[in-house]
């Protein structure tokens, strides 16, 4: 009832829901849903007032009864009328006593099935942390990374997303990733960045085992713009600024990562300059086009000094043009770094000192585009299925 409710009211849906025609669709679904919950509420209550009645039937016998003894006792002498008048009282008081303490456990059973919940919820622990007297990252990177029979497969899963993998990538050096979707890519790239471990082999940066790294040091190093990037709904300087939140007040390097990822041109459009609210949530908030949206994950990027830059479909939302430029830029973001790229558009990924093909898990074919066209590959093939759109 919840995700319904807000998918009936979220821009993010609005579009299709309206366009589709879903409005009385989910509103007959959300009607069926509290038809439900409320025909349990209905045979609960009927339990609960014939367990009630029945319990008060007897509780209200038993004390009348023992009220009925002591006047019965108080007639034949057996007491005083002062004795009967403090016994009475003293039943009374010890009636009311039990009935609070049998509503005390009453709600107290209640609550324990939240309590329940709360106690599991904090017994969860990361599954990704650091080992005790664990390394911190190396500064500078030496080596670079290497992957040893690496797999993988989603918890929950037993289908392997990655199988057997091996491949490395030296310091400095600028890889891009193709291949079709769902073959590996984007979940290589999450086990770079520690997201998660392998279910079998290891990745190794300057020739020791990442999860002998302390996580938070890890992640210093690593800059990362995912496919699914997140639009926060934070003004200008807050949006750029989550790649280096120690940086939030510093105009300087923010207008330079704008500049670099031309979301200046963006930000010279809003009234509020650096503190313009993005997004509709908050009033005053300024909605973005779906590439403005991506300069500005562009800009955390240049932002941040991380040794290795993943980037998932960086410009995947951007036109020809404004791709063209940014990726003429590149070169000065991935100066001196270790650059993971993953694209499918093959003319971004030419700049790369080598292209590695993912197959089912694995490295199909590896080069560069001259050499992988050559070869007359998988590479070869995607690409010109690419380039004869084009003509």
């Amino acid at each position: 009832m919840d995700y319904l409710r807000v998918l009936g009211s979220s821009k993010e849906s609005a579009k299709e829901l309206r366009v589709f025609g879903l409005g009385r669709h989910l509103k007959n679904r959300f009607d069926q849903l509290t038809g439900q919950v409320i025909d349990k509420n209905k045979k609960l209550a009927r339990r609960r007032l014939v367990a009630c009645f029945a319990l008060g039937i007897i509780g209200s016998l038993g004390y009348y009864l023992a009220y009925a003894m002591l006047v019965f006792r108080a007639l034949r002498g057996e007491m005083t009328v002062g004795e009967l008048t403090f016994m009475a009282g003293a039943l009374a008081g010890c009636t009311t006593q039990i009935q609070s303490l049998f509503s005390t456990f009453s709600s107290i059973a209640d609550q324990t099935m939240f309590l329940s919940d709360l106690l599991d919820f904090f017994a969860v622990r990361p599954k990704i942390e650091s080992r005790p007297y664990a390394l911190p990252a190396p500064r500078p990177i030496q080596q670079g990374f290497e992957f040893k029979n690496v797999s993988f497969s989603y918890p929950g899963s037993s289908r392997l997303i990655l199988n057997n993998l091996n491949f490395k990538i030296a310091a400095g050096e600028r890889i891009a990733l193709v291949g079709q979707n769902g073959q590996g890519k984007t979940t290589l790239v999450k086990l770079l960045s520690r997201l998660y471990d392998p279910t079998a082999g290891a990745i190794f940066l300057d020739g020791v085992d990442l999860r002998d790294y302390q996580v938070e040091d890890l992640h210093r190093e690593i800059g990362v713009i995912f496919q699914d990037f997140m639009r926060y709904d934070f003004p200008v300087r807050e949006n750029i600024a989550v790649g280096r939140i120690e940086e939030l007040h510093n105009d300087g390097l923010l207008r330079q990562a704008a500049r670099q990822s031309r979301a200046d041109e963006v930000i010279a459009k809003l009234p509020g300059d650096l503190d313009q609210m993005l997004g509709r949530r908050f009033e005053g908030g300024v909605d973005l086009s779906g590439g403005e949206w991506q300069k500005f994950a562009i800009a955390r990027a240049y932002l941040r000094e991380a040794q290795v830059l993943i980037l998932d479909e960086p410009t995947a939302a951007l036109d020809a043009a404004a791709e063209l430029e940014v990726f003429e830029r590149f070169a000065d973001l991935s100066a001196e770094r270790t650059v993971l790229l993953i694209s499918h558009r093959f003319s971004t990924v030419r700049f790369a000192d080598r292209i590695v093909v993912i197959e089912n898990g694995r490295v199909g074919e590896q080069g560069t585009h001259r050499q992988l066209l050559d070869r007359g590959g998988r590479y070869a093939h995607l690409f010109e299925m690419q380039a004869a759109n084009y003509r």
